[in-house]
Formats: structure tokens, sequence, C-alpha cells
């Protein structure tokens, strides 16, 4: 009997130490299908490759398959703010063969973007520089 209610005790005590994930629909691994870039007028369909933006807790991790070699790149880590209408992104370790704008990240140091649909299913993200459309993966 003492040793049931010691594993018990164990379980709830291992499961209270995580930390509870509050990010709603927003949390989750998210692939880039479409980049609508407003400087150049130009649709980026980018369906075909493996552009994704993953978000759990307060972190948000990119990585994206270079288009011609197919070798993978873990573009950055950084942080990031959902506050009502808006995402605030800020990229604290970016890998020097990135190039963030493959995710749709044209000021990676300090992007803001308003939230234009968000849902468990489908994400689209408006910045200064471009539109994004995202599925959940």
């Amino acid at each position: 009997m003492k040793k049931i209610i010691y594993i018990l005790l164990t379980a709830v005590l291992a499961s209270s130490c995580q930390k509870a994930d509050d990010n709603g629909d927003l949390g989750g691994f998210w692939k880039l299908l479409k980049i609508e870039e407003f400087t150049t007028a130009t649709t980026i369909d980018t369906k075909e490759y493996k552009r994704f933006w993953s978000i759990q807790l307060d972190v948000l991790a990119t990585s994206s398959e270079d288009d011609d070699s197919y070798s993978y790149n873990y573009g950055g880590k950084g942080r990031f703010q959902h506050i009502g209408d808006s995402l605030f992104v800020q990229m604290i370790t970016i890998s020097p063969s990135s190039d963030l704008k493959k995710v749709g990240l044209y000021n990676p140091k300090d992007e803001r973007f308003g939230v234009v649909l968000l849902n468990r299913n489908k994400m689209i993200l408006r910045s200064k520089d471009a539109l994004l459309e995202f599925r959940k993966f």
C-alpha cells in the first residue's frame, strides 16, 4: 500500500513541475504556405518547401529547407509575445547561414505582426513587409 502512495505522490509532483503552455491556438508547429511581399508586389508559394515555425511556451524556432540543395537550415530561435491582435517577435540566435526572409522574418530583431486570422488550423500574419499564410502541421 505504501508503494502505491509513493508512486502516486511522485507522479503528481512530476506533473506539477511542468510549465503550462497557454498559447492556445498559436502553440504548435506551423508550415509556411505563402508569402506576399509588399515591397516587390510578389507572391511566393512555399507549399513545396519545408519552412516552419515552431511555437512552444514563449519560444519561437524557425527552420527551412534550402531551395536547391535540400539541406536543412535551423534558422533561429527567439522569443515572442502574443498581445491582443499583435505578435511581437525577437530572434535571439540566428544561424549564420540562414536567410530568415525565407520564413517571413524581414526584421528578425524586432518584428511586429498583426494577427489577421488565427484558429486551430490556419494562421495569417501581416507585417509591414509581408503577409504570411500558415497551416498547422
